[in-house]
C-alpha cells in the first residue's frame, strides 16, 4: 500500500489485550503508581508522606478515576467498545504517573500547581481527541462532558489528600478551570477546521472515514463516478469447478469502505455456489453438473490497477458478482513460460510468467518494487477476452513498495515493451491436449488457495492468499516447494478489507496452506480450462476523487498533529509563565 499513503490509518490500528487482562493491569498498576509516586515525592520534595498514603494515592489517585471513565464512556457513547475504553483509561493511567514523576522535581509550590493541572488539562484533551477520532465529531457535545469525569475526580482526589490546604488563592482555582476549559474549546474548535477543510475537498467526514476504519463499518462513500469495468473469469473443470474472478477493480481503499471488502465478499459468494447468471446454471446443468456442486470453490485474482479503480459504495460488489460467467474451456494449453527482463529505472526486476490456452493468454506479472499499475499501462490496446493479465503482488505484507506505474510514464512505455515482447514469445509457445489440474481452497483463519496445473510434464504450482502482499512465512513455504514442482506462483489479493490485518499481520496460517497444496497435488486430474470477459453493470468508481481522498488523509494527520503540538505548547506557557 505504500504508493497510496493511506496506510498511515495503520498507525492508529493495533490490537488491545483482552478485557480481563487490561482489568487486571488497571488494578495491579494502580498499586505500582502508587508506591513509586510516593517514594519519589519521598525521595526528591522536602515532603515526607506517610507510607499509609500510599494506598488512598492509588486508590483516589491511580484507580478510582480511571475504572470509572473505563465503566463510563462504553455507557455514554452507545457501541464504544469496552476494551477500547480500558486500553485508553491504562493509557491516561500512564500519563498520570508521567507527571507525578515530574511533579515530584517541582523546585516550588507554584510550579507543582502548574504540573497537576496542567496533568488533568492533558487526560481532559487525550479523551476528548480519542473518543472524537474513534466514534465521531458529531457526538463532540456527549464527549466533552464524559470526558470531564477523569479530571473532575482527580481533583477531588487532590483536594481529599490535601491539596486545600497548600493556600492558592480564589484567582488560582478559577485561571485553572478557566484552563482547561479553554483547552478543550481549542481542541473541539482545531477539530471541526480540520473536518471542515477534508469536507471541502472530498465531502466526506475524516472523522467518520476514521472512526468508521477503527470500526470496521461498512460504508458508502459519496464520490467517483460511473462505470462498467471488465470482469474476467478464469474456470478450471477437472469434475469439480473452481471459478476465480478477475475484475478490473481494486479491492479497497480500506476496510469496509467502498470496496476494501471487495475480494473476501466474491469469494464468499463464489464458494458459496453464487455468481453465474441463470443461462449459465442451466448450461452447466445440461453438462450433468451444478454451479455449486459439492467440491467447487472461487477465489480471487488481482489484476493491475491502482486505487483510482476503487469501488466507493460496498454494495457494488454484487454487480462485480453478476458480472462473473461461465467460460469456454479447451484442454489444450501450453507449458509454462517465463522470462524476466532485467532491471529497470527505480526497480529490480519486471518478471512475467504466462501460458497459453488455446487461443487465450493468461498471463501473470511481478514487478519488484512496484505497487500498483494504471489499468492502460498494459491493457490499452489489449482485447480483455484475449488475455488474462493476473498482478502477482507479492510483496511484504509490512514493508510494501512505494513506487506507482503511472500511464504515459517512461516507465510505462518499457513495461508496455517488455509485456508485448512477452506475449509475442507466448503466441509462439506449442500446445499440448494434455492438461491437468487439482485445487482446494481454504476458508478457516484466512482465505488461501491452491492449485496445482500440469501440462506436458511439467507442474505448476499456485499458492494464493486473500491478504495485502504475502507475509514471509508464506514465501518461505512457497520457496519450499520449488523443489518439488518446476514452477511455484505466489500471489495475493491485494485485499484492504482489514485495516487491522494491514497493521498487524505477521504470520499466516502456513500449515492450513501445506494442507490445500496436499489436496490440490490429490485433486490433480485431466481437466478444462479458459477465461471469459464481461462487462459489468454501471458502479461507481472512485477515479480522481481518489487523489482527494488521499489528500485529506495526509492533511488530517498533518494538521491534527502540528496543532496538538501547538495546543501543548501555549498551555505550558500558559500555566507556567
Amino acid at each position: 500500500m505504500g504508493a497510496d499513503n493511506v496506510d498511515a490509518f495503520q498507525r492508529l490500528v493495533f490490537s488491545v489485550p483482552r478485557l480481563r487482562v487490561q482489568a487486571a493491569a488497571l488494578v495491579l498498576l494502580s498499586g505500582v503508581y502508587g508506591v513509586a509516586t510516593v517514594a519519589a515525592i519521598t525521595l526528591f520534595t522536602p515532603f515526607v508522606p506517610d507510607p499509609s498514603r500510599i494506598v488512598p494515592v492509588a486508590v483516589l489517585i491511580f484507580f478510582v478515576p480511571f475504572a470509572v471513565a473505563a465503566e463510563l464512556f462504553p455507557r455514554v457513547l452507545d457501541g464504544y467498545p469496552r476494551p477500547w475504553s480500558y486500553f485508553l483509561a491504562l493509557t491516561s493511567q500512564l500519563v498520570l504517573f508521567v507527571y507525578a514523576l515530574v511533579l515530584s522535581g517541582a523546585d516550588n509550590v507554584g510550579n507543582a500547581w502548574s504540573i497537576i493541572w496542567l496533568s488533568f488539562i492533558t487526560l481532559y484533551l487525550i479523551n476528548i481527541l480519542v473518543l472524537v477520532v474513534s466514534t465521531g465529531i458529531d457526538r463532540s457535545d456527549r464527549i466533552l462532558l464524559a470526558s470531564l469525569a477523569e479530571p473532575a475526580l482527580l481533583i477531588a482526589a487532590f483536594y481529599a489528600l490535601g491539596g486545600s490546604e497548600l493556600g492558592f488563592s480564589t484567582y488560582r482555582h478559577v485561571f485553572a478551570f478557566a484552563s482547561l476549559l479553554i483547552a478543550a474549546g481549542f481542541l473541539v474548535l482545531v477539530l471541526l477546521v480540520v473536518d471542515y477543510l477534508i469536507r471541502s475537498n472530498t465531502d466526506v467526514s475524516a472523522f467518520e472515514l476514521t472512526s468508521g476504519l477503527l470500526r470496521n463499518d461498512r460504508e458508502s462513500l459519496d464520490l467517483g463516478v460511473e462505470a462498467r469495468p471488465a470482469v474476467e473469469t478464469f474456470a478450471v473443470d477437472n469434475g469439480n469447478r473452481l471459478t476465480v474472478a478477475a475484475p478490473w477493480v481494486h479491492p479497497g481503499p480500506l476496510g469496509g469502505f467502498g470496496g476494501g471488502q471487495l475480494s473476501g465478499s466474491l469469494i464468499d459468494a463464489l464458494n458459496e455456489g453464487r455468481g453465474v447468471d441463470a443461462a449459465d446454471r442451466a448450461a452447466v446443468a445440461a453438462d450433468g453438473g451444478t454451479a455449486a456442486a459439492e467440491g467447487d470453490a472461487g477465489f480471487f485474482f488481482h489484476v493491475p490497477c491502482t486505487h483510482k479503480e476503487d469501488l466507493s459504495n460496498p454494495a457494488d460488489s454484487e454487480r462485480i458478482l453478476d458480472a462473473v460467467t461461465d467460460p469456454d474451456r479447451t484442454d489444450r494449453a501450453s507449458r509454462l513460460v517465463t522470462e524476466s527482463y532485467g532491471e529497470r529505472d527505480g526497480y529490480a526486476d519486471v518478471r512475467f510468467h504466462g501460458r497459453r490456452i488455446g487461443d487465450q493468454q493468461v498471463v501473470v506479472l511481478h514487478g519488484e518494487g512496484i505497487d500498483d499499475y494504471d489499468t492502460g499501462v498494459f491493457m490499452r490496446d489489449v482485447d480483455h477476452d484475449e488475455v488474462l493479465l493476473i498482478d502477482q503482488h507479492r510483496h511484504d505484507i509490512q514493508r510494501g513498495p512505494d513506487v506507482e506505474i503511472q500511464y504515459g510514464s517512461a516507465e510505462a512505455d518499457r513495461l508496455k515493451r517488455a509485456f508485448d515482447d512477452f506475449r509475442d514469445r507466448l503466441a509462439a509457445a506449442d500446445l499440448a491436449d494434455d492438461y491437468a489440474a487439482g485445487f482446494s481452497v481454504t476458508r478457516d483463519s484466512q482465505n488461501a488457495l491452491a492449485m496445482v496445473e500440469r501440462v506436458d510434464g511439467q507442474e505448476v504450482l499456485w499458492i494464493g492468499v486473500d491478504t495485502n502482499g504475502l507475509t514471509p512465512d508464506v514465501r518461505a513455504t512457497a520457496d519450499a516447494y520449488r523443489d518439488e514442482f518446476d514452477a511455484v506462483i505466489p500471489f495475493s489479493t491485494d485485499t484492504h478489507a482489514s485495516i487491522h490485518e494491514l497493521a498487524n499481520m505477521r504470520q499466516s496460517d502456513t500449515d492450513a496452506i501445506e494442507r490445500a497444496v496436499d489436496r490440490a497435488v490429490d485433486d490433480l486430474s485431466p481437466a478444462t480450462v479458459g477465461f471469459e470477459s464481461r462487462r459489468a453493470a454501471p458502479v461507481k468508481l472512485l477515479k480522481n476523487d481518489y487523489n482527494g481522498l488521499v489528500f485529506s488523509v495526509n492533511i488530517l494527520i498533518r494538521l491534527t498533529v502540528i496543532s496538538l503540538v501547538t495546543l501543548y505548547v501555549l498551555l505550558v506557557l500558559w500555566l507556567f509563565f
